[in-house]
């Protein structure tokens, strides 16, 4: 029998007999019976009642009719591939995997040809052949040709052929070529060499899920080559996991232009690398790029970023980028990203960024943003955003936003559209929030500007003042404070506070303090005009020269309040006074 001819009729009688046996062993979840009844429903309910009534999820790879679209139908006791066929036509292909059906926009047909299948001198087998639109009978450029069972692919070039060369070929050569918008064809033949395969098997899945969006990011057009590209996009879901991997750049490594596909446990990258997702350990001198997901502590010199969810932890010298969810541990030197949720600790060297919600820690030198709600603490060094619901604190050197504060805020500036929460800062902005500037007089300033901000419940004040005596002997005062705001009727209110402020008498080396407990009653003349009146305790300390000797002077206090003094102490250098303060609050 010539060569090419038992070529083709062991192919055949593989194929058939292969067939028959997996049908009469195996029951397709495509021929499972199903009953639906219908009547102009939305495509996307249908197919929700054909997953709970078939107990299995749909996965959808490419472009797929849209789901809301009207559909009738009633079928009694028709296969599932069969429910199928009638709600999306002949355009569509479907396939299974556990659990799963998956369907797939293939309108057009190709055909794969074998030309020549070669066994070479050191056991490597080289299998030729080409690709055709079964309609047009062209040949078609950038199909992908994968032997699965030995982890081999390669895309057919600009005139429809592939070679693969299979060092270990199995003893069933299983070719399978995908392309986009084309329906999926295998050609199953027997290997001329024998090779015992033992327990070494690949074990493959489909994955749910678009993964696209890795390689239309910035870092994927830069790294990713064109080819790279084609490949994952026409193999889509198919995945395979093997023990290890290692690669220069991400097209030059051990699995070749396959890694798009490939989970691995070990990932040695020298350079960086490419691959489907990792499970276990990923190093790279430079960077890691992942196409899917990532249970694994993943290791870069410049950045790590993944396409799907990381389970684990992420070390990078520049930058963490995730497009998924995180679940773990981010660390790197410039900035952290989360695409989807986080739940756990974030530290960056300059900022890190969460898209959706965020249960944990996040750490910058710079700042925090969280898009979602947050529940945790965000700590940085200028500035925190929570841009939905804050549950826990932020702390900062300078700003904090929550749209809802459950929590508490420690910066110079806190803003929040809610009344709810504890903002603690210089000015503090809540929804609904206590906002005043006070004009007031004392016993020691005879004008004191106050600005007080936050809620009724508590309030913060940044303060000054200013006296004149002679013009050689001036009162300036600078302070902070805590108030709060009890309505004791329609137009009364009264608003016990504390501050303390420092107070400069002519010599700015020589340290004057005053703690003050105010009690002023307020009432409203009209909106946004009250006037305010109550009695003051004070404590005065005051250091009797500065550290060059200079003696402190001064006896502006001193003379100012000695009608109102109940503690006079000149060892110890404090003084004590009743006082009063009167004066005009605004808004």
């Amino acid at each position: 029998m010539p060569r090419n001819i038992k070529f083709v009729f062991t192919a055949v009688f593989l194929t058939l007999t292969s067939g028959i046996f997996f049908k009469a062993n195996a029951q397709s979840v495509l021929e499972n019976e199903i009953s639906i009844q219908a009547d102009k429903k939305p495509l996307g309910s249908v197919l929700d009642l054909m997953e709970e009534k078939g107990n299995f999820r749909f996965a959808y790879y490419g472009k797929l009719a849209v789901k809301d679209s009207v559909v009738s139908i009633h079928t009694d006791n028709n296969t599932i591939k069969g429910v199928l066929d009638q709600l999306l036509g002949a355009k569509y292909e479907f396939k299974e995997s556990p659990g799963f059906v998956i369907v797939r926009y293939a309108p057009l047909e190709l055909a794969l040809v074998l030309e020549k299948n070669t066994v070479m001198s050191d056991g490597q087998q080289i299998v030729i052949g080409y690709i055709v639109d079964t309609q047009t009978n062209n040949r078609i450029e950038n199909v992908s040709v994968l032997e699965k069972n030995a982890l081999v692919s390669t895309l057919t070039n600009k005139d429809g052929f592939f070679e693969l060369r299979l060092k270990n070929a199995p003893q069933a050569i299983e070719l399978t070529a995908v392309k986009e918008n084309y329906k999926t064809v295998t050609m199953v033949f027997l290997s001329e060499i024998k090779i015992q395969m033992g327990d070494k098997k690949n074990k493959t899945d489909y994955i749910d899920g678009d993964f696209s969006e890795i390689e239309r990011s910035g870092i994927g057009r830069f790294f990713i080559s064109s080819k790279q590209k084609i490949q994952a996009l026409n193999l889509g879901g198919f995945i395979s996991k093997v023990p290890l991997q290692a690669s220069l750049i991400p097209s030059i490594s051990t699995r070749g232009m396959l890694n798009t596909q490939i989970v691995n446990n070990f990932s040695l990258n020298i350079l960086g690398g490419y691959n489907a997702g990792v499970r276990g350990l990923e190093m790279a001198g430079l960077y890691n790029i992942n196409r899917m997901n990532v249970d694994a502590l993943q290791i870069a010199g410049i950045f790590n970023t993944v396409g799907g969810s990381v389970n684990g932890v992420q070390l990078a010298g520049i930058y963490n980028n995730v497009f998924g969810n995180l679940r773990g541990l981010q660390v790197s030197g410039i900035h952290n990203s989360v695409k989807g949720s986080q739940v756990g600790l974030q530290m960056g060297g300059i900022y890190n960024n969460v898209y959706k919600d965020s249960k944990g820690l996040q750490i910058a030198g710079i700042g925090n943003t969280v898009k979602g709600s947050q529940n945790g603490l965000q700590l940085s060094g200028i500035y925190n955003i929570g841009k939905d619901t804050v549950r826990g604190a932020q702390i900062t050197g300078l700003f904090n936003y929550a749209k809802e504060l459950h929590g508490v805020q420690f910066g110079l500036v806190n803003i929040t559209d809610s009344p709810s929460g504890y903002s603690f800062g210089l000015l503090n902005f809540k929804k609904g929030g206590y906002k005043k500037i006070s004009i007031t007089s004392n016993e020691i300033s005879d004008i004191n500007l106050a600005v007080k901000t936050g809620d009724h419940k508590m309030y913060t004040i940044l303060m000054a003042g200013r006296s004149d005596r002679t013009d050689e002997e001036k009162l300036f005062s600078f302070g902070i404070g805590l108030g709060k705001n009890i309505p004791l009727g329609k137009r009364f209110t009264f608003n016990p506070e504390f501050s303390t402020q420092y107070l400069y008498l002519g010599n700015w080396d020589i340290y004057n303090s005053l703690s003050k407990f105010d009690s002023p009653f307020s009432f409203q003349l009209c909106k946004g005009v009250a006037l305010s009146a109550g009695p003051s305790l004070n404590f005065y300390w005051s250091e009797k020269q500065d550290k060059n000797g200079n003696i402190n002077a001064s006896t502006f206090v001193q003379d100012r309040t000695k009608r109102y003094t109940i503690i006079n102490n000149n060892s110890k250098d404090i003084l004590g006074w009743i006082g009063w303060s009167f004066g005009l609050t605004l808004f």
